[in-house]
This record gives C-alpha cells, structure tokens and sequence, in this order.
C-alpha cells in the first residue's frame, strides 16, 4: 500500500517529497553502440562514430554533456542524478551501489545519441520503488521527448520537477 502513496505523490503537482532521483541507464551505450553500424548514418555521423572508435565512447559523453547540463540548471535544483554503470564497458556494475535510489520512488533515463544529428532522444520511466528491483513501472507516467542537450536536461528536469502538464 506505501508504493500507491508514493506514485500518487510522484504523479501529483505540488506534491511534498523527497528530491526527485534520476537515473540514467545503461541503454544510452547499447544504443549508441549499435546506431553506429547503421546504414542510414550521414557522412557526419559515419566519421564521428570513426573517431570515436567504440560507439559506447559517444553514448557516455552524451551522457556526461546532459548531466553537466542539468548540473547547471537551475530548473534542475533539487534533481539527483545517477548512473547505472554497465559491466562490459566500465567493468563493473553498480547496482549494489543504487539500491537505495532503487528502493525510492524514482525515474529511469533512456537517452539515445544521435551520431551526426543535433537533436536526440530521451525517455524517462518512472518507478515505484519499495524493492532493489526498482519497484513496478507505471506506464501511465512514462514521458519522452527530443532535443539538444540543453532542450533535453530542460525537459527532463520540467518532468521531474512537475513544472509541466499532468497527464492522466
């Protein structure tokens, strides 16, 4: 019955709770990993996905590029921000670390780097919290959104921060 409570406050403007918890997923390397083996990729994207060497490179700076965004926006004040490492490309996972985030009512960041592109992707997933696992997600609550860096840490932080609409 407390994971009810929560969701309702998480979902609800105005709501008293603690400081909202983010974090950002590992999904953002897979995926800029595997877009940089597309064929729809322009030259742009082709040779900065080259550069980079491994994809993953490209997916931690964005996400490294948002997180120093957020750092510095006011709209953000009050936001924590987590990474959920991933095994194969840090050598380790921290989800032992990320337990207590998990166990809170929290969101999920999937962000999806666009090689050769000024604008990318975002979703946040909200969670229930209440276990290690995370909780359940609420799908009605889930959210997405694209833009530049600075756009998306706006956005992210207008969702969290219940600055925008509410939707039911």
């Amino acid at each position: 019955m407390g994971w009810i409570a929560a969701l309702i406050a998480m979902l609800t403007p105005g709501a008293a709770l603690a400081e909202p918890i983010i974090i950002i997923s590992q999904h953002n390397l897979g995926y800029a990993k595997s877009v940089c083996s597309s064929p729809l990729l322009n030259a742009e994207g082709i040779a900065e996905c080259k550069f980079f060497e491994d994809g993953r490179n490209l997916g931690r700076r964005f996400e490294n590029e948002v997180k120093s965004r957020m750092a510095t926006n006011p709209r953000c004040q009050g936001v924590d921000v987590f990474r959920q490492t991933d095994h194969d490309f840090d050598g380790n996972d921290n989800l032992n670390e990320l337990a207590d985030q998990l166990k809170q009512v929290h969101w999920t960041l999937f962000l999806e780097y666009n090689p050769g592109q000024a604008t990318h992707n975002w979703t946040l997933f909200p969670w229930t919290g209440g276990s290690v696992s995370g909780g359940e997600l609420v799908r009605s609550g889930l959210v997405s959104g694209e833009g530049t860096v600075s756009q998306i840490a706006d956005q992210i932080c207008t969702v969290v921060m219940k600055r925008g609409a509410s939707i039911h």
